[in-house]
C-alpha cells in the first residue's frame, strides 16, 4: 500500500501564474513517480482573481497527473474528517494560530510535517523595509520571521530554495532541521539565434512586491540610460497585471499583461532583466530565462541562490549606471550573447533540473523513513 501524503497550499498550482505553482506541482509529480498518494488540499488564499476564475482548470490538471484536490477549507477541518493514515503533510502555508501544528498533530499523530518556506518571506520584507525606510514594514517583517521561525522549529524538517537561506536558518533557528530543495527548471534546446532576436524581457507575478517595485526602479532609474543607447528598443513586462505595473505602458515600455505561453517571449527576445531590489529565495524568472538560453542581467539581490557567476552564466550589475551599461553591452555583442546562452543553460542542467532536485527530494524521504524508523526503535 502507497504512502499518504497530503500537501497543503494556499490555492490549487497554475504554474503559468507564479513560481510557487510550479514549484508545488512539480514535488507532488515527484512524490507521485517515488511512489506515493498525494492529495492537495487548498486553504482558499487567492492573492489575484485569476486563482478562484481558473480554479476548475487548476483541480483538472492536479487530475491529469494523479493527485487529488480538495478545498477550498481548514486543514485541520479536513484531517478531522479522515479515515485515512496520513504519512506525510508538506505545509506550503504559514497558519494563522500558533498552535496549528499541535492540533495538526493530534489529527494526524503518524504523519511527519514538511515546513516549505518556498522562500523565506521575512527576508524580502526586512530589505524591502530598509530600503523604503519603513519602520511600518518592518514591524511586519518580524512578526512574518516570528511565526515562520516558529513553524521552522516545530516542523520534522524545513525546506529552503538556496544555501543562503539555510545558512541564515541555522543562525536564527538551530532547533530547524534544514533540507535545500531548490525550484525545478526545464531546458529548451536550439535557441533562436542573437540576429532573429530584440527587446528587453522582465517576467513577473506583479502582485508580488518586489517585482512590482523592480518594474518601476527599472523605467524610472535604468530605461532612460538604456534607451538613449539602444534607440528603437522595446521593454516588455509579461506577467499578472496590476495598476501600478500598467501605469508604466508608454511607447517603448510594454505592459503585455499575462501570457499563458512565454515560449513566444523568451524565443523573441534578446535580453532578459531581472532589476530586483530586494527578494528572496532563488528567482524563478531568471533560471526560466536561463533555460530557454535568453541571457539574463541581473542584480545581487536576482542572482542570489542561482550558483550565476558575473560574466559567466549572467551579467550581475548592483546599480542602475551598471545595469543599463551591462544590457547594452549584452544588447551588442553577439559573442558574449552566445557565451552566456549556452553556460545559463549548463547551470541549470546542473543545479536545478527535475532529475537533479528528484533526487534530492528522495534522499530527504530516505531520512525521513530513518528518522521514523530510529523514532520506533526507541519507544
Amino acid at each position: 500500500m502507497s504512502k499518504q501524503a497530503l500537501i497543503i497550499a494556499h490555492t490549487h498550482p497554475l504554474p503559468d501564474l507564479d513560481g510557487a505553482s510550479l514549484r508545488s506541482l512539480r514535488l507532488m509529480q515527484m512524490l507521485r513517480e517515488l511512489g506515493w498518494t498525494v492529495t492537495c488540499l487548498s486553504v482558499g488564499r487567492a492573492f489575484h482573481p485569476a486563482y478562484d476564475a481558473r480554479s476548475d482548470e487548476a483541480r483538472a490538471l492536479l487530475a491529469d497527473h494523479g493527485i487529488e484536490a480538495v478545498g477550498p477549507m481548514s486543514p485541520l477541518d479536513y484531517l478531522a474528517a479522515q479515515d485515512a493514515d496520513i504519512d506525510l503533510i508538506l505545509l506550503a502555508v504559514v497558519p494563522g494560530q500558533a498552535d496549528f501544528v499541535v492540533q495538526m498533530r493530534r489529527a494526524a499523530p503518524n504523519a511527519a510535517v514538511i515546513f516549505d518556506t518556498i522562500e523565506l518571506t521575512f527576508v524580502s520584507m526586512m530589505r524591502a523595509a530598509r530600503l523604503r525606510r519603513s519602520e511600518q514594514l518592518a514591524q511586519q517583517a518580524r512578526s512574518v520571521q516570528a511565526s515562520q521561525l516558529a513553524l521552522a522549529a516545530s516542523a520534522d524538517f524545513t525546506l529552503v530554495v538556496t544555501e543562503e537561506e539555510a545558512a541564515l536558518l541555522a543562525q536564527l533557528c538551530p532547533a530547524a532541521r534544514v533540507h535545500v530543495i531548490s525550484n525545478i527548471h526545464a531546458i529548451h534546446p536550439d535557441p533562436a539565434p542573437f540576429a532573429s532576436r530584440r527587446d528587453l524581457l522582465f517576467v513577473g507575478n506583479y502582485v508580488h512586491m518586489p517585482n512590482r517595485d523592480a518594474a518601476q526602479h527599472f523605467v524610472a532609474d535604468i530605461w532612460p540610460q538604456v534607451r538613449a543607447q539602444l534607440p528603437g528598443a522595446l521593454v516588455r513586462f509579461v506577467g499578472l497585471p496590476v495598476p501600478a505595473v500598467a501605469a508604466l505602458a508608454a511607447p517603448d515600455v510594454i505592459v503585455a499583461g499575462h501570457a499563458p505561453d512565454l515560449t513566444p517571449f523568451y524565443a523573441a527576445s534578446r535580453v532578459a532583466i531581472a532589476p530586483l531590489r530586494f527578494g528572496a529565495g532563488v528567482k524563478g524568472k531568471v533560471l526560466e530565462a536561463m533555460g530557454y538560453g535568453l541571457p539574463v542581467v541581473m542584480t545581487p539581490i536576482a542572482a542570489e541562490g542561482t550558483h550565476a557567476v558575473h560574466d559567466e552564466h549572467a551579467l550581475i550589475a548592483g546599480t542602475p549606471a551598471a545595469f543599463a551599461d551591462a544590457v547594452v553591452a549584452l544588447y551588442q555583442d553577439e559573442a558574449r550573447w552566445q557565451r552566456l546562452s549556452q553556460a545559463g543553460q549548463w547551470l541549470v542542467e546542473a543545479h536545478f533540473s527535475y532529475t537533479a532536485v528528484k533526487a534530492r527530494l528522495a534522499a530527504l524521504l530516505a531520512d525521513l523513513a530513518e528518522g521514523t524508523k530510529q523514532y520506533e526503535a526507541d519507544r
